[in-house]
């Protein structure tokens, strides 16, 4: 348990008023225990001195984390509404355990968190929380508070706990049956509260279960998530009174880390101290012997998550048991966009009517509370029109674009597909897979969608590999003219074992359309992995293989790159389908988080490293490859040497700071104005220690 001192108490006095300028009214802040000062009378007028301004340091943003588990005399929001209202361990005001907000999505008027209150009419209470945002500068919460039909504003916050007061009276007509009401006022990240308390003068505190300690949860570790950062790398467990004993072995090798926590409650935090950044598998015990093991990964980030970039996103299949919170899994990692199939036959049962598959409703949901948008991919035909496959004569094609539409209608989408692989197997119509037949589909595509959704991306190709001779046939057929973004999955480099063949793959793409076309659109690979099966790259290979993979074809000008896929599709280690995912297929034993992969660990750290920066320029040369991103002291480079080790100097007056794909960063200092490393086919991520 980790308590930590309240800063002040502040009293909001909701039966003051302030008169602003202009004629509102505000609520009166007091800071309990100062009272207003007698002002000076002065005679004169004497010029004004410059005052100091003291301002108030940084505010330590504790280690915490989440749990998957449910709150006694609480009802939590729906995941599908709110991202994450989850009990939170690590830092409490008041226990062990203090309740988390976290909604990243920009939805105001939600009730995330609510409590039964009984209260009288007519009768003077008290409202007293503790609250915090986990944040080093205070900051709006993006959080009202609501009770007897009256609303309660709080101040701007920061990571340290507040405790706030608001007096208040209810009306002569106050209905017995009353609650109290945690409420979003739009995106809110890293919201506290704890030690919840309605009382009247000398009563008795009618919020039940008011610091949260009351949780329903099984027993293990019992994290929502198993990919954290350095603010947030902590195990919440459920587990026997008494000591638990517990180590973190990383898995690109060396000594395990151990340590000892105590466990007391129904629901514990387990710091990891001493764990840096890295993916591990971590074992505990506890002290009825009960033993678990899963992996983690820890990523050095700005903040208790990982920050999403919009130029990656990642593959699902929400339809199968397996993927339930593909929003909350994609956004751990750093994914903004998650590409799924939307079956036109599992939504139109009856011609021109829409039933919208419930797998697709709860998981787009959920994505939009994580602030995770979907490209939408509009699959395949249907029966009802003819083929299966892909829609096949005119009445098929329209109604597949009235279906787009549709879709567009119903979910938050960053783009739509049309259709998938139609070059390749996905293709059963009497037209065939020629380019000339798929043209009029994405045209239909165009005509239903984009009038009212001109912002709207249309996303053609979606071809099986980089199909030079289909692409150049659709854009002399006038595929330009139905095109906001070109796709293929150029799995080339998965068949060649080659990460680095993307870059030819993808310059040829775009010479392509400007030979047959005249013009470009932007590449997005909507479809690329390497699994890590028995005849696939190991799992650490994995994530080596992606950021290459993916530093080359953004450096060659792909706007957007989708991996495939999300979670391992069975659990079968023999099947290399199923095995391009980054997180394991189910939950282990005792553990109610899916462990991480490596490659997991791999895409949340060239996401973190590159922060959002663009490429700018290409210093590779015979026997290396680098890549940069940003510009000036703020230059982050990706650099390997695909052939084997060789030594590469850059110039540089101060210290390079390399960080290799186990996570660890080591600082080198420059000689003569140049630092030189040596480059190995592992991927390195390369910064300037200037601060």
């Amino acid at each position: 348990m980790a308590l930590r001192a309240t800063k002040k108490t502040i009293i909001i006095a909701s039966a003051v008023a302030v008169l602003l300028v202009g004629g509102g009214a505000a609520a009166a802040m007091v800071i309990a225990g100062q009272q207003p000062q007698p002002q000076p009378q002065s005679e004169a007028s004497p010029v004004a001195s410059p005052t100091p301004v003291v301002s108030d340091p940084p505010a330590e943003v504790p280690v915490t984390n989440v749990a998957r588990a449910s709150i006694d005399g609480w009802t939590l929001a729906d995941r599908t509404v709110v991202g994450t209202v989850l009990p939170e361990v690590g830092d409490t005001a008041e226990g062990s355990v203090s309740l988390r907000v976290d909604a990243p999505a920009d939805d105001a008027d939600i009730v995330a968190a609510s409590a039964p209150v009984a209260l009288a009419p007519s009768t003077d209470y008290t409202l007293s929380v503790s609250a915090r945002v986990l944040a080093e500068e205070k900051v709006e919460s993006g959080v009202r508070l609501t009770a007897a039909g009256q609303t309660f504003t709080l101040p701007e916050l920061d990571a340290e706990w507040e405790t706030i007061e608001f007096p208040f009276t209810t009306t002569a007509d106050q209905a017995a049956a009353s609650t109290f009401d945690v409420v979003l006022s739009g995106a809110v990240r890293g919201f506290g509260i704890d030690d919840v308390s309605i009382a009247a003068d000398g009563g008795d505190n009618l919020v039940p279960n008011g610091s949260f300690e009351a949780v329903q949860t099984p027993a293990g570790i019992v994290n929502d998530s198993l990919v954290m950062t350095d603010e947030s790398a902590l195990l919440a467990v459920s587990l026997a009174e008494g000591a638990v004993q517990w180590s973190a072995t990383s898995t690109s090798g060396g000594d395990p880390i151990t340590g000892e926590s105590n466990s007391s409650g129904p629901l514990s935090a387990l710091p990891l101290a001493g764990v840096p950044q890295g993916h591990y598998t971590v074992a505990i015990s506890d002290a009825a012997g009960l033993q678990v093991q899963t992996d983690v990964a820890v990523i050095d980030a700005d903040g208790f998550s990982v920050a999403q970039d919009g130029r990656f996103g990642v593959g699902a299949h929400v339809e199968k048991e397996a993927f339930v919170g593909t929003g909350s899994l994609a956004a751990a990692i750093g994914f903004a966009e998650v590409r799924n199939d939307i079956s036109w036959e599992r939504n139109e049962k009856v011609a021109g009517q829409y039933a919208w598959d419930q797998n697709y409703v709860r998981e787009f949901e959920r994505m939009h509370a994580n602030d995770v948008k979907l490209l939408g991919l509009v699959v395949y035909g249907n029966r009802l029109y003819g083929a299966r496959k892909a829609p096949g004569d005119e009445a098929a094609i329209q109604a597949y674009g009235a279906y787009a539409k549709a879709v567009a209608d119903r979910f938050d989408l960053v783009g739509l597909e049309v259709l998938n692989e139609f070059n390749h197997r996905e293709n059963d119509t009497a037209c065939g897979s020629a380019p000339a037949c798929y043209v009029p589909i994405a045209q239909s595509v165009r005509d239903h969608v984009s009038t009212a959704y001109p912002d709207l991306p249309i996303v053609t190709g979606s071809t099986a590999l980089y199909d030079r001779d289909w692409f150049v046939g659709f854009w002399q057929a006038g595929g330009m003219a139905v095109t906001d973004a070109a796709s293929y999955h150029p799995y080339e480099s998965w068949i060649n074992r080659d990460a680095d063949l993307i870059a030819g793959t993808v310059q040829q793409s775009y010479a392509d359309m400007q030979e047959a076309a005249g013009e470009t659109r932007p590449v997005w690979v909507t479809e690329m992995g390497f699994p890590t099966h028995y005849d696939g790259v190991s799992a650490l290979e994995q994530g080596q293989m992606m950021v290459r993979n993916e530093a080359l074809a953004f450096a060659n000008g792909v706007e957007k790159y989708f991996w495939y896929d999300l979670v391992n599709d069975t659990p079968d280690p023999a099947a290399g389908e199923a095995n391009f995912g980054l997180y394991e297929h189910a939950p282990r034993a005792n553990v109610v988080a899916l462990a991480p992969k490596p490659g997991a660990f791999a895409q949340a750290l060239m996401i973190t490293q590159l922060r959002d920066k663009a490429f700018t320029t290409d210093e590779s040369d015979d026997t290396s490859t680098v890549q940069v991103f940003g510009a000036g002291d703020d230059e982050t480079r990706i650099a390997w040497a695909a052939q084997g080790e060789v030594q590469r100097t850059f110039a540089s007056d101060a210290p390079l700071t390399v960080t290799d794909m186990s996570g660890l960063s080591q600082s080198f200092e420059p000689e003569d104005g140049e630092v030189t490393l040596t480059l190995g086919p592992s991927p390195v991520f390369i910064t300037s220690a200037v601060e």
